[in-house]
């Protein structure tokens, strides 16, 4: 008995002893009609006349091939059909006519025939064609070659896969997209280059509940490790039956729009003149946090700060000199933050600041690191003079009863307000309602 594994390596002593136990493969070898075997649809063996079909001088140039790379793409979600209802109850396909490109690039119009095997609980298909070509006259017709160059030069890449979401077919414009050639993906599951698999099977749950969806926006991953932002629109395939057979449609990239969204949301969202987030948008990713912790506790603190003195500063050395010390004094708390914490400017020179899941103890160390480093900074004038500036902090525990956001604001200043009144320099905290001045 063969295992998963051994079927979906295809190594040489696998199919070397998988032939050996082929009953008339001898005679299969000089049959003058092309016979291919193949397992998962990969050639495991050709004989002399299909090599020849298939313009090839040796066999190792298709082994272990994918057989949709060959079939052409007005016939291939036909051939792929009958190829996926191949069972105990249908071992055998009945004869039909089809085309197949040849490695020298030819397209050849062949009858074909397939039937499924069994040895050891690995599934074979024998596929049997004879070349009619020559024999009527064949040539391509205008309307294939038109669907021939639209296949090969759209922008959008046209893909297909089986039921069990193989790739079976994909445009040559997936090496613009994605940096593939279309040998390199037919054959892989197409989860594989998705930045997040799980996106893939959200697509697919979808067709198949739906049947179609239209400009589904995920990110694959560029096989030079980037990634790529893409739009899919595709449909699920069904046999006459209605057996679910695969999917086919058309993904574009997107990346370019969407780095433009993206640019034109961070200015949105962003105060242009500090880089942290702008009143608007800290209050809403602050009302997000609080809706979340009615569904998960998490420990979180709401600081309030501005500049003590700063209208002198202002008055003294004008606004630009004003800009420079907001600025400065932006970038030495925010190497005083963590990642996860939420830093806004809520206008002028206040700002506030989500101490995201930590302890009572975590927030006020944090609070001395913010103090102390502020007040440690010196900051140079436009005329060289050297100044230093201090904070007034107003402190208190997030709730989930804070929506809106404004009542844990209202409670912050005011505690912003009493370190204010005590001076400046210092920080006070609301704790159970009683207020503690810690400096």
């Amino acid at each position: 008995m063969y295992n998963k594994d051994d079927i979906s390596k295809l190594s040489d002593q696998f199919i070397q002893d998988i032939l050996t136990k082929f009953i008339g493969i001898e005679f299969i070898k000089t049959h003058p009609i092309p016979h291919a075997i193949t397992v998962n649809r990969k050639f495991i063996f050709l004989n002399q006349a299909a090599l020849s079909l298939f313009d090839a001088t040796d066999a190792s140039q298709l082994i272990r091939k994918d057989i949709t790379t060959f079939i052409h793409p007005l016939d291939h979600g036909r051939i792929l059909g009958r190829l996926e209802i191949l069972s105990e109850n249908t071992p055998r396909n009945p004869p039909t006519e089809q085309r197949l490109y040849a490695l020298s690039g030819k397209v050849k119009r062949i009858i074909s025939t397939s039937s499924l095997y069994q040895i050891e609980n690995c599934d074979l298909v024998m596929a049997t064609g004879i070349e009619i070509t020559e024999a009527i006259g064949y040539e391509i017709s205008e309307t294939e070659k038109n669907f021939q160059r639209l296949f090969e030069n759209m922008h959008d890449v046209f893909y297909r896969t089986d039921r069990n979401q193989i790739i079976t077919l994909i445009g040559p414009t997936i090496h613009d997209v994605a940096g593939y050639q279309p040998e390199d993906v037919i054959g892989m599951p197409a989860d594989y280059f998705y930045l997040n698999p799980e996106m893939r099977k959200g697509l697919v749950e979808i067709l198949e509940k739906e049947g179609s969806v239209k400009n589904f926006h995920t990110q694959l991953k560029h096989k030079n490790g980037s990634i790529v932002d893409v739009e899919i629109s595709s449909k699920a395939i069904y046999s006459p039956e209605g057996k679910f057979l695969g999917i086919e449609g058309v993904f574009r990239d997107i990346s370019e729009q969407m780095t433009i969204k993206r640019q034109l949301e961070h200015l949105a969202q962003t105060d242009e003149l500090t880089g942290t987030l702008n009143r608007r948008s800290f209050i809403e990713a602050g009302t997000q946090l609080v809706k979340q912790l009615k569904r998960k506790h998490e420990d979180n603190y709401l600081l309030i700060f501005d500049l003590d003195k700063f209208k002198p500063i202002n008055d003294t050395y004008g606004h630009l000199n004003g800009d420079k010390v907001l600025v400065n004094v932006v970038a030495v708390i925010k190497e005083t933050l963590r990642e996860t914490d939420i830093f806004g400017r809520l206008g002028g020179d206040e700002f506030a600041i989500i101490a995201r899941n930590c302890s009572a103890e975590e927030c006020l160390m944090m609070l001395d690191r913010i103090l102390d480093s502020v007040q440690k900074s010196t900051i140079t004038m436009s005329d060289e003079t050297e100044i230093s500036i201090s904070l007034s902090i107003g402190l208190t525990h997030l709730k989930n009863a804070d929506t809106p956001l404004s009542l844990a604001m209202a409670r912050a200043d005011q505690q912003l307000y009493l370190a204010k009144s005590r001076g400046g320099a210092c920080y006070v905290v609301e704790n159970n309602n009683q207020i503690q001045l810690i400096s």
